[in-house]
């Protein structure tokens, strides 16, 4: 069976077409044209989005279609206090996790536009986590509320020592992060020891070599845990 998962974030929407579990093909930045050419080779699909109402559900009304919300049904337990404020992406990066890792603890590491930190545990539930501002966040914080700092890209690694403004910038930013993330990972694994941690999200690839702790590096976890919910629902169609 064709699937089609859609998520659409907060600075760029994202597709992924699936053949039942397998993972066929993946686009980013993909916008209202493409969706039309694609859709007529799914038989299946699920939106989740950051908006309140998003530009392509029209599309899908004639579609066996699902729009990710707080009352889809889902293959884990969520025991979040204020559920109704957790993210679709949360969620959904959740349910990957447990479909990757079943019957473990897990720390999902989400790098993004912010920096999401979930954990699940080994009776499937999710319990919460943390969120702090992503890489792009800070490098555009530390140009826009100081006078004198250049906004500056990304880099894959940094010196300890910045030996000017540049270099100063990226340590502070690339430096701090993986200290954070590898911080805690640390706390959890002393809380909850045998936690397995997966890193994912967009700019996860600047820092899964530069960590100390052992991670599981899984780009797709989103877009799985996504065709997850879909399976789950089957009966919903």
């Amino acid at each position: 069976m064709r699937k089609i998962t859609i998520d659409e974030g907060n600075t760029s929407i994202k597709l992924a077409l699936f053949d039942n579990d397998i993972l066929v093909s993946k686009y980013n930045n993909i916008d209202l044209n493409f969706i039309k050419k694609i859709l007529p080779k799914c038989e299946r699909l699920i939106l989740s989005t950051v908006k309140h109402k998003s530009n392509f559900e029209t599309l899908f009304l004639n579609k066996n279609f699902i729009l990710l919300n707080k009352s889809t049904p889902l293959p884990i337990k969520v025991l979040y206090k204020s559920p109704t404020t957790l993210g679709n992406d949360r969620i959904a990066l959740a349910v990957g996790a447990v479909n990757n890792m079943p019957n473990s603890n897990i720390l999902v590491i989400d790098v993004g536009t912010c920096i999401t930190y979930d954990f699940i545990n080994a009776k499937k539930e999710y319990i919460g986590g943390g969120i702090s501002p992503g890489v792009h966040m800070r490098y555009n914080a530390l140009n826009k509320y100081t006078n004198q700092l250049p906004l500056i890209k990304l880099v894959k690694k940094a010196d300890l020592v910045g030996k000017d403004t540049f270099s100063s910038i990226h340590s502070g930013v690339v430096n701090g992060i993986t200290n954070e993330i590898d911080g805690i990972i640390g706390r959890y694994i002393d809380e909850y020891p045998g936690t397995k941690v997966i890193l994912t999200g967009g700019d996860s690839k600047f820092f899964d070599k530069a960590l100390k702790n052992t991670i599981f590096a899984n780009p797709n976890l989103l877009m799985e845990g996504l065709n997850k919910i879909l399976d789950y629902n089957e009966s919903y169609f």
